[in-house]
Parts: structure tokens; sequence; C-alpha cells
């Protein structure tokens, strides 16, 4: 299993979601979204090449992969010899833009 690495800004869309979903839901859902994303992590960790490549990136490459997570969140992982590199976590409401920034 890789290690998986948690990028800045993917910690700056992590805090994001739980700032929304502490605003708008209770704090029992805002667990069950981040308990929700770790197991996508574990996932990811255990099988990275079996999702698909993201060519919503700048420049899609085959090591750039993706899960979707309950069609809500999209989570972005570079694929390195030694570590898995969690680059971005996408909420289906932000601006798709944001996607095509990640390097």
């Amino acid at each position: 299993m890789f290690k998986i690495i948690v990028t800045e800004n993917t910690e700056q869309s992590l805090n994001e979601i739980i700032d929304f979903y502490l605003t708008e839901h209770t704090i029992d859902r805002t667990q069950k979204v981040l308990d929700s994303i770790d197991e996508a992590f574990i996932k990811i960790a255990k099988s990275p090449f079996h999702f698909p490549i993201c060519f919503d990136v700048r420049a899609p490459q085959e090591n750039i992969r993706q899960f979707i997570l309950h069609d809500t969140f999209k989570i972005i992982y570079r694929i390195q010899p030694d570590r898995i590199e969690i680059i971005e976590i996408f909420h289906g409401k932000r601006n798709p833009e944001i996607i095509k920034e990640v390097d």
C-alpha cells in the first residue's frame, strides 16, 4: 500500500469543506463526510491505478488520476514511485476552472 501525502492545496480544500459542512449541516454529517474522504484515501492507496486518468487538469498524465466520491467530490491525486500525493479535493459546486490549475 502506498503512503498518502496531502498537499497544502488539499489541506485548504479540506478546511473549506469542513467549514461549509459545519455551517450548513450537523457535526455528525460533517464527520461522515470526513470519514468517507478517509476511506477514499485508503482505497486510492491500495489500488491507485484502478481509478481513471483525470482529463480535467491542464496537462493530463498517466500518473494523475481521479476518484469520484458520492458524485459530490472529485479527489485528484498523483502517483509517485513511493507515495500518492492528493493534490486536490474538488466539490461539484465549486468553479470547475479550479481543476485546470492543478499541476
